[in-house]
C-alpha cells in the first residue's frame, strides 16, 4: 500500500504541469469568456475561439475532467468557480494572474540551469517595462491576486496617529487602497517605475481614491522616498532583492519616516528549517528563476535585515495569507 501511495504522489507531481497547461490554454483561447453566461456546443465554441472543433473538443473535455467546465447534451458551460474567477469581466477575475503564471511556465522550465548557474531565466525588465503587454498583465495580475488579502495588513495593526503612508514598489495600488479604506483620512503616496505608475493611476481612479492616493515615478534602487511619513510599506518587494540591496532599500525607507514612524515589510516567509510552508519553498525557487538576487527568507533573517537598516522594536504579525507575515520596525 505504501508503495502505491508513493507512486501516486510521484505521478501527481510529474503530471502536475499537464493540469496547469489545460488552464493556461483554455484561458489563452478565450474559452471561459466565450462561455461567460451561456452554454455552447463545441462547434460554436470553435467559431468563437478560432480553433478546429476536433482539437478544441479534446481541450474542452479535459476542462470538464478538471471541473472547470460542465457538459450536457446542449454543450459546455463554465463551472460556477470558473465563471467567478476565470471570466475577464468578473469582479473576482484572476485571468491576468493566470496569464502571468502561463508566462512563467517558460522560466520555470529552466530551473535546473538556474540552480546550476545562479542565473535568472528571465530578465525582470521584460515584465517591468520592455514588453508593455507583459507589464500590464504582471501588474494587474498581481493586483487581482493580492486584492484578496490586502485588507488583512491594516487589520493587523493599530493605526496610532498615522496620517501619511508611502507605498514603495506599490504596483497597481492594491495595498494603498486597502489602507485608505481601513483608515479614514489617511493619505498615501505610491512610488514605482514609469509604466507601472500609469497603470496605478488608472486603477486608483477607477476605485475613486485619486483624492487620497498620489502616484510618483521612482526607482527604489536609488531614489529618496520622501520625508516625515508615518508609515513606509514594502509589500511583496524584498523577496525580489539581495540581502545588501534589501538593507539599502530599508535604510532609505527609515530616512523617509518621522521619529517613531514604522516600516512595514510584507511577504511570504519561510520557517526556520526553510522547508515550509510548501508555497514559500516554491516561491523561493520562483525568486531564483525570475529575480536576480531575489530570495525568500525566514522571519529571523528579515528581522536581521531590518535591524541592519537601523530599524528597531521589530515585531512579526500574521496576515490573510497563511504563508505570509507582516514585519513592523520603528525608526
Amino acid at each position: 500500500m505504501r508503495t502505491d501511495l508513493e507512486l501516486a504522489q510521484v505521478s501527481q507531481l510529474a503530471f502536475g504541469y499537464w493540469h496547469a497547461q489545460v488552464l493556461f490554454a483554455a484561458t489563452e483561447l478565450g474559452i471561459f469568456d466565450a462561455l461567460a453566461d451561456q452554454r455552447l456546443t463545441a462547434a460554436r465554441l470553435a467559431e468563437r475561439c478560432s480553433a478546429p472543433a476536433p482539437q478544441l473538443r479534446r481541450l474542452l473535455d479535459a476542462c470538464v475532467g478538471l471541473r472547470l467546465l460542465t457538459r450536457d447534451a446542449d454543450g459546455y458551460a463554465n463551472a460556477p468557480h470558473a465563471r467567478r474567477l476565470l471570466v475577464a469581466d468578473s469582479p473576482d477575475s484572476l485571468v491576468r494572474w493566470v496569464r502571468v503564471m502561463h508566462r512563467w511556465y517558460g522560466p520555470w522550465g529552466e530551473l535546473p540551469a538556474a540552480v546550476r548557474t545562479g542565473s535568472v531565466a528571465e530578465d525582470r525588465a521584460a515584465r517591468l517595462g520592455d514588453d508593455p503587454g507583459y507589464l500590464e498583465d504582471f501588474i494587474l495580475g498581481m493586483h487581482e491576486y493580492n486584492s484578496r488579502s490586502a485588507g488583512s495588513l491594516p487589520a493587523a495593526l493599530r493605526r496610532e496617529d498615522a496620517a501619511v503612508l508611502l507605498d514603495v514598489g506599490g504596483g497597481a495600488g492594491t495595498h494603498s487602497m486597502a489602507f485608505c479604506r481601513a483608515w479614514p483620512g489617511l493619505t498615501c503616496e505610491l512610488i514605482d517605475l514609469p509604466g507601472v505608475t500609469d497603470i496605478a493611476r488608472r486603477v486608483i481612479a477607477e476605485e475613486g481614491l485619486s483624492d487620497r492616493i498620489t502616484v510618483r515615478e521612482g526607482d527604489y534602487y536609488q531614489d529618496r522616498f520622501g520625508q516625515d511619513a508615518d508609515v513606509v510599506l514594502l509589500s511583496n518587494v524584498l523577496h525580489q532583492e539581495s540581502w545588501d540591496r534589501s538593507v539599502d532599500i530599508l535604510r532609505r525607507a527609515a530616512k523617509a519616516l518621522r521619529p517613531g514612524g514604522r516600516v512595514l515589510v510584507n511577504g511570504h516567509v519561510l520557517d526556520e528549517a526553510r522547508t515550509s510552508p510548501v508555497f514559500t519553498t516554491l516561491h523561493n525557487l520562483s525568486a531564483l528563476v525570475l529575480w536576480d538576487g531575489g530570495e525568500s527568507r525566514t522571519a529571523e533573517e528579515l528581522k536581521q535585515i531590518m535591524a541592519e537598516a537601523g530599524l528597531s522594536d521589530i515585531a512579526v504579525h500574521p496576515t490573510g495569507e497563511p504563508s505570509a507575515r507582516l514585519l513592523v520596525g520603528r525608526a
